[in-house]
């Protein structure tokens, strides 16, 4: 049979891979008698060459290679070292700016970079000078990871020969690799002193010197490299956004154009554009630059956490289905944002498409069959709307409202409904966002007795050992959880679904297996902890499916000056490997993005729910984090745990015990000396709305069923009072669990921030700083620019002008005297 060109490369590639390599060579030969430009062909070819020790045969090959496809980067990189091997070190040299300028990754240019040093500076070989060997032995074990090697070597090549600039360059970046900026800096300074034509070690320093907040002499270095060689677009780039953190952002805009100018494909030097865009006000222009890093480099994570900051505050006016593609990559690649801190923004967009507009904005909606199918067909060309369900509740009324109605048309009409492609596939997304939202819309009489009926059928022709219609099983888990019946693990209709079969019934079942092996620290006896305890393993808080986590862990030095903390103690800075605790970590969003937050520490995370905590361990184990250890525990019985921490967090826990002071207490004695803690707690000012809602429900006698809850929620919907509209604009009103907590909580306390004061000074804690939006820039227009941002009682006035500051909570830092 003849193969195709795909074909035979491919197998040529299994080959390769397999060790077999003149079947290899034969596949890539046979593609090159067709193609003889073909550039991967003739790229794997010259591996295998070079892999004989050929490396002369592989140069043309290369060669043609690049000539076909200079951005693949694996050319460029394959090319220079087979010069490197040829000894054609000029050539390589050449090759390598090159690549510089075609925008290939700079570590891997580094490290053949570092190949070519030791030539250049070893022609002459005399006694001032260390002989190739060594150098030659100094970088290979730098390459190879053998950094305490390297460091040694490095150190006995330098106080040999002081005056040798390559050996200080390698203990710079060894000294890089293993954390130790500041040595880092030493050496790469003295490799500049050595060698001040060296443009590459000025950036080197620079970007040292930008990572430990030394902005100014970043500047001054970036400059230096961009000086002695003006084509330098990494190094404008990276002034460009040093300028940016400076505040000198016109300067920062035109570093940023001018690495543009020179690389119209760098993508860093767009994504950093766009930073500076968007502290200069012009989002638009902001959002388009970040869009175009993205297009280039689709893997840049950094551009993606800037994209989802972008796109959070916006409020689109019109349509744009330009951005939908964009906006699915944000939501589904990685995890550079909660998919919920999104939603309105991606729903204020999709308002305005053709394919859904009208149907939102009719007042009363009237479906037939044809109108549904219609519906559904346009909703199909709506892909953005389908991974938004998926992943996260939609706070939307319209949204619900013609969800809701189109839920009860189906349930009402399944033996009418035409079964097609789009309606499995508008069900199965619809049945996974019902999941998410935990069945938080209303139900009728009417759809209360058709489920059971459905559910009855569907039970009896289990019983008699039949598979059950898909339709079927999808308009009932448009109601209910699958998991709940015993016969779900039986059904075969879901093979072919895989996303509704794994969310529906598989993940909540593995979880009921975790939830049997998370241990248990003492048996929980408090009344008001036993009574919270319930709730949550009703309904764990919240359920979620993608978070926004860091792209890099930073040293606790590095999160107190990004969150500009007043430290009394600076001994915490030197903590390398923090312990840290997490008191109420909930379905495990806190823990991960603390776990995510600190580079090498060791997490501790309890919770009264062991549904809760079975959520956060697999989700946990989903995402590869190894270093949290979840446990069952009462903040009331910590002490037992016997052991101090360098960091607790505990946010939105203590206000809903008996006693907080008492549960805050415990956490204060589990603090090392001079440790931080941070603490979330209820403003009563900005809580005051939730307070008047759970007084009316107090007064109403309104149960905390599931039922209870969808009807009260419901009947908020429809009411015009202020403060019922205020609480249906907010996030927490779109899922089950989340309404629960926001106004049906078993127990609740509110503070200000005097009690707050006081209640530190209690427990001899110092406010170090808030964890919030609120910048120092508003508080200091009130206050005046002297004002001490550390005095609560000036914040305290603050909130009394902007009574909404807290609105979510007060999330602050105290440190333990």
């Amino acid at each position: 049979m003849e193969l195709t060109i795909e074909q035979a490369l491919q197998r040529g590639i299994a080959a390769h891979k397999e060790g077999k390599l003149q079947d290899a060579e034969r596949f890539y030969r046979a593609i090159l008698q067709s193609q003889p430009g073909h550039p991967d062909a003739n790229h794997n070819l010259g591996v295998l060459a070079v892999s004989f020790n050929k490396a002369y045969l592989a140069l043309p090959l290369f060669k043609t290679a690049l000539e076909a496809n200079p951005k693949i980067e694996q050319f460029w990189l394959s090319y220079i070292e087979a010069l490197i091997k040829e000894k054609q070190f000029g050539d390589a040299q050449q090759v390598l700016e090159q690549a510089r300028k075609q925008g290939v990754d700079e570590r891997g240019l580094g490290s053949l970079e570092i190949n070519l040093a030791p030539v250049s500076q070893t022609k002459n070989v005399n006694s001032d000078a260390p002989s190739q060997v060594q150098l030659s032995s100094l970088l290979e074990h730098y390459q190879n990871g053998r950094y305490d090697a390297a460091e040694k070597l490095g150190a006995s090549i330098s106080d040999e020969f002081p005056n040798h600039s390559f050996s200080w360059k390698v203990l710079g970046a060894v000294f890089k690799a293993t954390g130790r900026n500041s040595k880092a800096i030493n050496a790469l300074e003295t490799a500049v002193v050595l060698s001040p034509r060296d443009a590459d070690t000025h950036f080197n320093l620079g970007t040292m010197l930008k990572e430990q907040g030394r902005l100014e002499k970043a500047v001054a270095s970036y400059n230096q490299a961009i000086a002695l060689k003006p084509d330098f677009a990494e190094a404008l780039s990276n002034l460009g956004v040093t300028l940016k953190e400076l505040g000198r952002l016109n300067e920062s805009e035109d570093s940023c154009n001018r690495a543009i100018a020179l690389r119209p494909d760098f993508a860093e030097a767009h994504h950093n554009l766009s930073l500076t865009l968007k502290e200069l006000g012009r989002l638009e222009k902001a959002l388009t630059s970040c869009a175009q890093a993205i297009a280039i480099k689709s893997d840049l994570d950094d551009a993606y956490v800037t994209l989802g900051s972008f796109i959070k505050k916006v409020r689109f006016n019109s349509s744009n289905p330009q951005l939908y593609p964009l906006l699915i990559k944000l939501l589904t690649r990685g995890n550079f944002a909660r998919p919920i801190v999104l939603a309105k923004s991606i729903l204020s967009l999709l308002r305005h498409d053709r394919h859904i507009k009208s149907f939102l904005l009719e007042k009363n909606v009237n479906l037939s069959l044809t109108k549904v199918t219609f519906i559904i067909e346009s909703l199909n060309e709506l892909s953005l709307l389908h991974h938004l369900m998926r992943l996260c509740p939609l706070p939307d009324l319209l949204f619900e409202k013609l969800f809701v109605s189109m839920r009860s048309f189906i349930l009402k009409n399944l033996d009418n409904v035409r079964v097609s492609p789009e309606l499995i596939n508008f069900l199965s997304t619809l049945s996974i966002h019902c999941f998410v939202n935990e069945y938080v819309y209303a139900e009728t009489d009417e759809e209360l007795f058709e489920v059971e009926e459905l559910q009855a059928k569907i039970s009896q022709a289990v019983g008699r050992s039949e598979q059950p219609e898909v339709i079927r099983i999808l308009c009932l888990a448009l109601y209910r959880p699958l998991h709940k019946y015993d016969w779900c693990q039986t059904l075969e209709s879901l093979d072919n679904l895989e996303e509704v079969k794994k969310r529906l019934i598989e993940e909540p079942l593995l979880e009921k297996m975790i939830a049997k092996d998370i241990p248990v620290l003492e048996e929980i006896s408090d009344h008001v902890s036993i009574k919270v305890r319930k709730q949550y393993e009703e309904n764990p808080y919240p359920r979620w499916v993608k978070l926004g986590i860091p792209s890099k862990a930073k040293s606790i030095s590095q999160v107190c000056d990004q969150l500009g903390l007043q430290l009394q103690s600076k001994n915490i800075r030197n903590v390398t490997a923090p312990a840290i605790l997490v008191a109420g970590c909930g379905t495990g969003q806190h823990s991960i993005g603390t776990v995510s937050r600190f580079s090498n520490c060791q997490v501790t995370a309890v919770d009264l729910s062991l549904n809760s905590l079975a959520y956060a361990k697999r989700k946990t184990t989903e995402l590869g984090i190894t270093n949290i250890e979840y446990l069952q525990a009462d903040i009331l019985n910590l002490h037992q745990m016997d052991k101090e921490f360098d960091i607790i967090e505990s946010s939105g826990v203590l206000h809903h015990m008996d006693e907080p002071m008492v549960g805050w207490r415990v956490l204060t004695d589990l603090l090392k000396p001079g440790g931080l803690m941070k603490i979330g707690l209820y403003s009563e000012l900005a809580r005051k709305p939730i307070a008047t809602i759970r007084k009316e429900i107090a007064v109403l006698r309104v149960g905390t069923s599931e039922a209870d809850i969808r009807k009260r929620r419901q009947s908020l919907t429809e009411s015009h009072d202020d403060n019922h509209q205020l609480l249906t604009r907010s996030g927490d009103f779109f899922s089950l669990s989340e309404t629960r907590d926001l106004i049906f909580h078993i127990q609740e306390h509110h503070f200000n921030l005097l009690h707050i004061k006081n209640c530190l000074d209690e427990l001899g804690l110092e406010f170090c700083g808030f964890e919030h939006e609120v910048a120092p820039s508003s508080f200091r227009k009130l206050h005046g620019k002297e004002a001490d941002i550390y005095d609560l009682k000036l914040w305290h006035q603050y909130e009394g002008r902007n009574p909404e500051a807290f609105v979510g909570m007060y999330q602050l830092w105290c440190q333990k005297c």
